[in-house]
């Protein structure tokens, strides 16, 4: 069992955890976003709290799309490591898409965004609905990042391969229920000792 020892920076008066990697999860719950549901691709499920993500949805057409305010307490430049939270019904897993990009307060936006399809899932499907959790890859903080730094993410399923990222088209033939998204995140302080540094 690691004991954390808390010490203070003199500086900043930021309170750091000595000797100890934690991790938090940063999570963005799908259900309560506002979507467009207009083209019949992707809509809510009040039975089983999901988004559901058509046979037919497309990317780039039908995102879901986060904003991820890093926290205060997060290690400055680590990685983060995402993953969906999703209701799996059959063996063959959807064209899971994630494009991403990650910049600092005061940094221009970069117009390019990173595209990563998922890596693999944490549970072997066997029978039934099982909450699955699929991870993709971990995503590099900004050089030199700040405090607060923004990831922004949209989420999509391509059911045609549009993005080329696999082997073809779809192979989950079913309406595809997600959940949650998160990320989780090395945390290193007890939040920060000064409004916008550590």
């Amino acid at each position: 069992m690691n004991r954390v020892q808390l010490v203070q920076d003199p500086i900043t008066t930021t309170i750091y955890y000595h000797d100890s990697t934690n991790y938090d999860d940063l999570r963005f719950p799908l259900q309560g976003q506002r979507l467009d549901t207009s083209s019949g691709r992707i809509d809510y499920n009040y039975d089983e709290c999901t988004v559901d993500f058509a046979l037919n949805a497309r990317y780039p057409n039908e995102p879901i799309c986060f904003v991820s305010q890093m926290p205060h307490a997060k290690a400055i430049s680590t990685k983060v490591h995402p993953h969906l939270h999703w209701i799996q019904e059959e063996a063959n897993v959807p064209n899971w898409v994630m494009a991403y990009r990650w910049y600092s307060n005061n940094d221009v936006v970069p117009a390019v965004w990173t595209l990563a399809k998922y890596s693999v899932n944490t549970f072997t499907y066997v029978a039934g609905d099982l909450a699955q959790i699929t991870t993709f890859p971990d995503i590099n903080a900004p050089e030199l990042e700040g405090i607060s730094s923004i990831l922004d993410i949209k989420l999509f399923r391509d059911s045609a391969n549009t993005s080329t990222l696999f082997a073809g088209a779809d192979p989950y033939t079913v309406v595809a229920k997600a959940k949650e998204f998160d990320l989780h995140y090395q945390i290193n302080s007890v939040g920060s000792g000064e409004e916008y540094t550590k």
